[in-house]
């Protein structure tokens, strides 16, 4: 993964006249760095208060992440645990879940939850300790965001007014599966990372 700045950067001068300059890719770690110019043209009036404009993007080898399936999902459920059967679909750095699979494609349906992997507080998933859960299969993904009204302590969330922590137990059908499940969530907790550091 890096982060990586566009070949032709354009960098507008005080009288507004655009002239083109190639700078070095960087890594997202440089982010914050200064970036120096290796190449311009000679007439380049570089002279005084210089403003940049430029874009930047996530660039990866290969298509982003996604994956579908089942999946068992252990929730609160009127203050009791309940393990519930949805199909899910990894999508923009998000699993989002649905009753069934013909609910992803009704437009009429919106998904039955979502857990966004960029508040996850997980940097590995890895399989569940059998202190936490005796199902096979079973990984855990802990979620921490911003306090919102109305969240409330639950078997599977903690909210201490300021952060709210949910812990997702999640178990696949067989250990293929969850193995296919974990490589493809690895890979998008790592762009997640690489992206906010």
């Amino acid at each position: 993964f890096k982060t990586l700045l566009d070949s032709s950067v354009v960098l507008q001068t005080l009288n507004s006249h655009r002239i083109p300059t190639r700078c070095n890719q960087i890594s997202s770690k440089h982010m914050k760095q200064n970036m120096i110019c290796i190449e311009a043209p000679f007439h380049s009036p570089f002279e005084g208060t210089i403003n940049l404009s430029m874009t930047a993007k996530e660039a990866i080898s290969s298509q982003p992440p996604s994956h579908k399936g089942f999946l068992t999902i252990f929730q609160d459920e009127s203050g009791l645990g309940a393990w519930n059967r949805r199909w899910c679909s990894v999508q923009d750095n998000k699993i989002y879940y649905w009753l069934y699979p013909e609910d992803e494609v009704n437009q009429n349906k919106q998904p039955h939850g979502e857990i966004d992997l960029r508040n996850c507080k997980t940097e590995t998933v890895s399989i569940a300790s059998r202190l936490d859960c005796a199902r096979p299969n079973t990984f855990v993904l802990v979620i921490m965001q911003a306090a919102q009204p109305g969240d409330r302590a639950s078997i599977i969330t903690e909210s201490n007014g300021k952060t709210t922590q949910t812990k997702y137990m999640l178990s696949a059908d067989s250990r293929e599966e969850r193995k296919q499940w974990m490589e493809v969530l690895n890979k998008c907790l790592q762009s997640v990372i690489s992206w906010n550091h």
